[in-house]
Formats: structure tokens, sequence, C-alpha cells
């Protein structure tokens, strides 16, 4: 059809054909000019250079031809390249004709997924007859899809699963090609959870690419009739976005996740695979993603209900703890007519002692579920509890099985008694049960050294609660020289091992982008003491034998090298060298020493006492023993406390700890003086903090390691047992084993030396006997309702949402950093969190980090002189019966003299 446009020499006009129904454009689309030739009058420079054409379509299959049609004028030629994400595909001239020019281009396989069409027209180079310059250029995508490089795998599956049942899957591809793939049976909930969708493979590979082809010409150096400077807009391109989803997590129960492959399918071939459904009601979805080497892809996927006439399903809370009442709900389902009568039992560990009856029967007048509950006392208890469900009626079966923890919420407390042996001399040892059964354990420690209670210290930093960069390291770090130092069973070397391993895997997720570790994982910024303190950890990790992951190392010793170059005191309104002297330090031990930022440093004025101990050692460290033995010349081991201490997490005593490692370093005689007073302290009842106890105990590792120690020859009575320890070590330990209230265990020293024997004991105090007590620290807690009104807690109706807003007030005068507070909830609520769907939390812009758990929540945060800060937990009264709260409580982690803690309470949930 012809279309009349009045129109001015020099305009332009857009032509576009919409179909009227669904309002898209359905033919091709192109600019118009009534004289094409002349420069459009908006006087653009870029568009002058521009060529405007099109193809008769976009998306092709492979064996078509595509037409390109672009404006022209007789006499020139016109540069046609077939272009994709790395290379020129063909290339061909074309010599245009008037007004308008058609290419023909035949698809082909190698154009998949996509190509671009690029034009580079040349007019004649004494053209007048416009003033448009001598080259214009263009570039246009072209889809290209190829057949050949799409499989359709097949599933054949039954159309209802039942649980413990197995089921069979047939495999095959609907062409007949031959193809490898894999298959997974995942449950449909978790796969809601992680908005996850089966893996399009084909999409993946061959998605649409960007133009990596990059043209140049030097056209716009050649003077034409008319020249004038353009400026040059050639590099044209574009590609896909690539889609995605955050994935997030939520697991309360064992999902179904079955994984099979991969498998390799001949052509025309058929594969079947039997899997076995576990104890699951609901749906699961079978995906199927394949491949094969002529670069053909494809998936399929199935889901499936997995059901059976008679179905039942247990919930429970996450942990149970002693002396609680719970009612245990057991959901049947009754999915056929038939089932009428239905008797439910259940069967649980000793820890859960039934109040009323383990067997109740039910009748079903129609097609549905009912909930039927039990009631149990929960004892004390070692170890989880495993808890059996079984249902019958109408000739079918079923059962449930689950596992639940019974552990008592307080805190692991400790003890230790001193006992000194003379030379072939017995002694009778008292061993009373400490704490509540199933959470106590004791421990004999044996020394010919002066006694540091190894044990009592190293269970505290293993069993701290929380994990920033310093704690895990601390854990870990005496943990390395155990086997060096004392004689300990095989059992607690292995344990050892496994927790130092952890140690290295969980601190790998600290490292930021720089090279450097941040206090919390997903930090941006670095913490200086803390990459210090975990790389000295790694470098020692690995001279024993351990493997760090890969680029750790050499990520981080780029970081502390920019930061020692760069490092000034002037910078920095405190006095930070001790940092900069314990960077210095882990690089020397690294054996790549900056020997320029260590001298820069020593002639420093103002060089602080503990900053020189550091220093000596790195000097030592590179051979420059005599440099170091000067600079603690100038220095002493009377440290005195200051306010900067807080930022390397240290104090008093943990510089004299480091000052022994440079002693032990330098072989100095002071050393025996110095162990002996940090012994004393860790014998003490006194409490140290994670750096501090960390950093004594490998100091005094590192100090018996290298000078030794008598031997020890000692044996004891236990349990109707007598054990022998005979040892050239200087400390032995030996776990006991309790199975009495009351114990007495014979020592007797077998040789003619002292004999130092601690008896270490742990476990957790009686549900409800905490105390209340504060220090410079005051802590409350308010109950709301949805509506904000204050509600008393002490029963509650089952699925109450309630919010606990927990105030924490610093009564004292000073700031206090590194504060942490945790939150227990009662085993019959939950805690409601809501990070997955995306809101904002009220609490991230009061702490420095979250950490959510089942049944706790812990917020870190500082808190400046008379200031409070107010954190909100949601939560919901879940499951009926008697539990106990227990009491709040929050700390300064590096300073016991701030804390508060508030005594539990027992709540109940009721219909």
């Amino acid at each position: 059809f012809n279309i009349n446009i009045p129109n001015e020499d020099g305009g332009r006009f857009l032509i576009r054909v919409i179909d009227e129904a669904s309002g898209h454009a359905t033919g091709r689309t192109a600019y118009f000019y009534r004289d094409w030739w002349r420069r459009p009058a908006s006087g653009d420079s870029e568009s002058s250079k521009i060529l405007v054409f099109a193809a008769d379509k976009e998306d092709y299959s492979v064996g078509e031809e595509a037409t390109i049609t672009f404006p022209s004028d007789r006499g020139g030629r016109a540069l046609l390249s077939i272009e994709n994400g790395t290379e020129v595909l063909s290339q061909q001239w074309v010599e245009t004709s008037a007004k308008e020019t058609q290419a023909k281009i035949a698809i082909t396989p190698e154009m998949a997924p996509n190509v671009y069409v690029h034009i580079s027209l040349l007019q004649p180079h004494s053209q007048t007859l416009n003033d448009l310059p001598i080259r214009l250029y263009g570039v246009v995508p072209i889809n290209a899809e190829n057949p050949a490089t799409h499989l359709q795998p097949k599933l054949e599956m039954p159309s209802v699963l039942k649980p413990e049942k197995s089921f069979e899957v047939q495999i095959s591809e609907s062409t007949s090609k031959p193809m490898t793939y894999s298959l997974a049976v995942v449950d449909e909930g978790l796969l809601d959870l992680t908005r996850f969708t089966t893996p399009d493979i084909h999409s993946a590979f061959y998605a649409r690419q960007a133009l990596g082809v990059k043209t140049f010409d030097i056209f716009d150096d050649v003077m034409g009739a008319y020249s004038i400077s353009v400026d040059n807009i050639y590099a044209i391109g574009g590609g896909g976005i690539a889609e995605g989803a955050k994935n997030r997590k939520a697991q309360r129960f064992k999902p179904v996740v079955r994984y099979l492959g991969p498998y390799t399918l001949k052509a025309g071939a058929k594969a079947k695979h039997t899997i076995k459904m576990p104890n699951y009601v609901g749906a699961v979805r079978t995906m199927l993603i394949a491949g094969n080497n002529e670069s053909a892809y494809g998936k399929t996927e199935e889901s499936t209900p997995v059901r059976k006439p008679l179905m039942v399903l247990t919930s429970l809370p996450r942990k149970l703890s002693p002396g609680e009442k719970v009612t245990i709900p057991v959901t049947v389902f009754a999915m056929e007519k038939k089932v009428k009568n239905v008797r439910v039992s259940l069967e649980t560990g000793n820890a859960l002692e039934p109040i009323g009856p383990t067997s109740k029967t039910i009748t079903f007048n129609s097609v549905g579920e009912q909930i039927v509950n039990f009631e149990y006392k929960v004892n004390p208890s070692k170890s989880f509890q495993n808890i059996k469900v079984t249902a019958t009626g109408a000739g079918e079966k079923a059962a449930d099985n689950l596992e639940i923890d019974v552990e008592n919420p307080n805190p692991i407390s400790t003890k230790s008694t001193l006992y000194t042996l003379n030379g072939n001399q017995s002694l009778t040892i008292p061993l009373d049960v400490f704490g509540t059964s199933g959470t106590n354990s004791a421990t004999l420690e044996f020394s010919t050294l002066p006694p540091m209670d190894f044990s009592k210290r190293m269970d505290y930093l293993v069993r701290y609660p929380h994990g920033c960069v310093e704690q895990t390291t601390s854990s870990a770090f005496p943990q390395l020289f155990l086997s060096d130092v004392l004689d300990i069973t095989f059992e607690t070397k292995k344990e050892a091992e496994k927790n130092i391993k952890a140690a290295i895997k969980r601190l790998s997720n600290f490292q930021t982008p720089s090279g450097g570790l941040s206090y919390w994982p997903g930090y941006r910024d670095a913490d200086d003491w803390g990459t210090s303190y975990a790389g000295h950890f790694m470098l020692e990790a690995k001279q024993k034998g351990f493997q760090l992951p890969l680029t750790f190392l050499s990520n981080w010793l780029k970081y502390q090298k920019k930061r020692a170059r760069q490092w000034s005191n002037q910078q920095t309104r405190y006095n930070d060298d001790i940092s900069q002297a314990y960077r210095l330090y882990t690089l020397a031990l690294a054996q790549q020493p900056e020997l320029a930022a260590m001298n820069r440093l020593r002639e420093g004025k103002n060089l602080s006492n503990e900053a020189k101990w550091r220093l000596a050692a790195a000097y030592a460290l590179v051979g420059k023993k005599e440099v170091a033995k000067e600079l603690t010349k100038t220095a002493n081991i009377n440290f005195v406390a200051n306010s900067h201490n807080y930022r390397t997490y240290g104090s008093v005593f943990r510089n004299r700890a480091m000052a022994l490692e440079t002693l032990v370093i330098l072989e100095d005689p002071q050393q025996r003086e110095m162990a002996v007073s940090l012994s004393k302290n860790l014998s003490s009842q006194r409490w140290y903090s994670t750096q501090e106890t960390a950093y004594a105990l490998l100091a005094m590792a590192k100090m018996v390691s290298k000078n030794g120690g008598k031997a020890i020859q000692v044996k004891y009575t236990n349990n109707g047992k007598e054990i022998e320890v005979n040892t050239d070590r200087a400390i032995a330990q030996r776990p006991l084993t309790i199975m009495s209230q009351r114990e007495e265990i014979e020592v007797t020293n077998l040789q003619n030396n002292t004999l130092y024997v601690s008896l270490g004991q742990s476990g957790k105090l009686p549900v409800g006997q905490e105390l209340a007590e504060q220090k410079n620290i005051r802590l409350s807690i308010a109950y709301l309702d949805a509506l904000g009104n204050s509600m008393n807690i002490t029963q509650l109706r089952q699925g109450t949402e309630l919010e606990a807003k927990i105030t924490v007030f610093n009564t004292s005068n000073d700031y206090v950093d590194n504060l942490a507070l945790t939150q227990i909830v009662p085993s019959g609520w939950e805690i409601v969190n809501t990070s997955y769907a995306g809101t904002t939390d009220v609490n991230s812009s009061k702490a420095d980090y979250i950490d959510v758990r089942d049944d706790r929540t812990r917020f870190y945060f500082d808190l400046g002189a008379r200031k409070s800060k107010t954190f909100t937990v949601k939560l919901n009264a879940s499951f009926l019966g008697e539990y106990y709260l227990p009491g709040s409580q929050v700390e300064a982690m590096y300073d016991n003299t701030y804390y508060a803690r508030n005594k539990g309470k027992w709540i109940s949930v009721v219909q």
C-alpha cells in the first residue's frame, strides 16, 4: 500500500504498522527521508553518521534467510559484516541501488543465539548531492534459534507418591537424541521458601551475547566534498541482563532432597531409577536437566503430591528443657472414606515421662484431619530423644519419627580445686557431682610446673558462645599447642584438630575484598587487630600442617603490607603503635618482613612499652636479635593500664602474656619469673576475657614447649579402675568417668618430685537457680501485645503473638563497647524471624551484629555513658504446655565490670 505524506525537504518521518487488536508493532519499523541524503533539521552531529536500517523480522531459525533493507543512493558501496560476541563470522560488499538496497543473509548454526548485522555505507568521495559524511554506519541485532540445540527430556512417574514407599522414574528423550542428565527430587515447600526454579540450562548456555567486536576506521579523517569534524560514536552493542533471586533457607524439618546423577543415555534408549520416598507428607518436584556433546540442552519437571489413605504429622518445639511439660500434637489425615477408626500411639525416650495415656483412638466421619494431643514431663538427659508416632486403621498404617534435644538453657559453670603432692605421696580427692545430670564432666590435670589450670581456661574458650573474629581465633589458637605441651588422650587430640579446622574455615568468611578481616562476618571494613591476630593463628596453623583456604594468605599479606607501609601515628587520635608492631610481627613470622616500616616505628618518639616488646619479637624473627635486645632494655615488664587497650581487646595481663612470648623467642632468663606470675593468675578464680585467656595459654604453651619440664609418673583410681600416667611431658590431662553422686579419687605420685593436681569440673545449674544481678548495666524487659499494650506472659493462649522489648541502660559515666545481649525464649515459644521476607529490621540500626537462632537472639552493640538502647523481638506462643523462660543477660565481652542478668520464670501456653 502507498502512503502520501506532505513534508518539507530535509524532513524525516517514522512509519510503524500496529496491530489494532494487540497494540503491538507487526511489521517493519524504519525512518524515511523525503530526501534522505539531507542532514536532519536538528543538526545532531551524532545522528548524522547513523545509518537506520532494519531486517524483515527479529527472530529467525537456522536455515532461513534474513533480508536486510537500508536506504541508499546509486554508486555507493556497503560493507555488511555479521558479528557475534567474539568474532566476525562473515563479510560481504554490496553495491547500492537508488533509494533502497536489499541484502540477503543465510542463517547458519554458528549464529545462535544471536548475531549483529553491522553495515558501513560508503559514499563516492567526490559526491556533492548531499552533505552527509563519506561513511554512515549502523548495527541491528538478529536472534538465531537453532532447533538442534534443544533437548526434550521426558519424565514418566506415578501421579501420586506414597510416604516410605519406593517409586520408579523413567527417563527418555522425545526425539531419541543421546544425552547426559541429572535428576533431583526436592520438597516443594523448601523450593518455595528459596524461590527456586528448575534451572533452564539452555537459556543459560544460549543467553543473548553482547557485541564483542570493535570496529575502527579512518573515514573521519578523509576530507570529502563536504568536510566537518563530527564526533565518532562507533561503539554500538548490547547484551542480556542476568536474572536472579535471593535464596534464603529456613530449615526446620529434614527436607526431602534426593540427587541422582550424572547419567548417560544412549540415542533412543530409556533409563529407569528407583527412589524411596522418606516419611513425608506434601508435594515434591522432580527436576531433570540434560545436555550432550553437540551443545544441546534441555530440562523438564514434574510436581507430584505425596500422600496415602492414612498419614500422620507430628509437631515439636525446637528443643526442650528439664522440668518442662510439653503437649505433643499429632495431626492425623484420613484421605479416603474407608478410614473410620484410627488408633494413635507414641513411643519416646526415657527423658519424656508420659502424663496420661500414650495411645488414643479417634473416629473420622468423613475425609479430613484431626489433632490428637499427648502430654509429657521432661526429665534431664545426656542425649537427644527419639519420638515414634504410629497410626493404624482400616488396614492402613502410618508412622512418623522425630528427634529432639533436651537441653538445659543455663550457661555452663566451672570450678577447679588445686592439690599439691610431694614425692611418693598419696592423696584422696573427693569427687562430688557438679551440675545436672547429662551436663557434668570432670578432668584431672597433673603438672610438674607451676599450676595454670589449663583445662578450665581452655574449656572456657571452647564453650564461649559468641563468635566474632577475635573470639573465633581465641577458641582455637591455644589448641594448636595442646599435643606439644600436654599428654592428652587420642580422643582429645582429635577433637582439638576438629576445632582448629572449623576455626580456619570460619575465619575465611571474615575476609573482606581488601584482604583484611572484619570483626563480624559480612562487614565491609577490616578490623586491624583482628586481622593480625587471626593471621597470626593461620600462620602458626600452617606451620603445624593445617591447610589454609586458597588465596587467603596472599590476600592477607597484601593487606598487611599496605597497612604497614601507610601507617603513621600522626594519623590517629590515639597511640596504636602496638597494632603496627603486631602487624610487623606477623609479616616477620610470614617471612615477608617490612624492615623499613620496622625501623620507622623503632625510631618514632614515645614508643609504648607494649609496642617495644612486640617490635622486639619481630626483629628477633628476622635474625636481628641484637636490635631486639636493645629494644627490650628500654622496656619493662611492669605494664600499666591505658585508655586505648580496648581497641586491641587487651589489658595489662594480655600485654604481659605477649611480653612472655617475646622473652621465649629471645631465650631471656626473665621468662621464668613472668611464667610463674602468669600461671598464678591463670590458676586463680579471676575472670579473664577470651583475648587474655587465649594469649596467656598461647605464651605459656610456647614457654613449656621450648623449655620442657620434669616428667610425670602418677596413678589414680576412677570408678573402681586404677589408671597409670607415665609421660615425659610436664603436663598431663585425663578425663574422669562420673558414675555416682560421690566418689573418692585416690592419687599417688610415683616420683620424688612435687606434683600439682587440679580437679576441674563443669556442669549446668538446675533450671530456675540462676541469680539476678547487675553491675554498671541495668536490664529490663517488657512484653507487649499487638496493640502495644503491656501484657502478663505467665499464661498465654496458643497462637498469641507478642513482642519482647529489651532495654539496656548504661548506668556508668563511661562509654562501653562490645556489649553482648542474649535473649532466650522458652521451648513453647517461637521467634518470628521476618528477615527472609525482605522487611526492615528495626534493630539493625542499633546493633553492630544480630545473631538469630532457633531459641535465642543475640545483639552486639556499643553503649554511651548514661545512654540506653531498646531491642525488639517478635514472638509467638506456639506449643501447649508449661515451659521455662530463662533470664536475659547482657555483658561487656572484654570487661566483666559491666553485666546484668535477670531471673527466669515459668510460663504456660493454654488452649
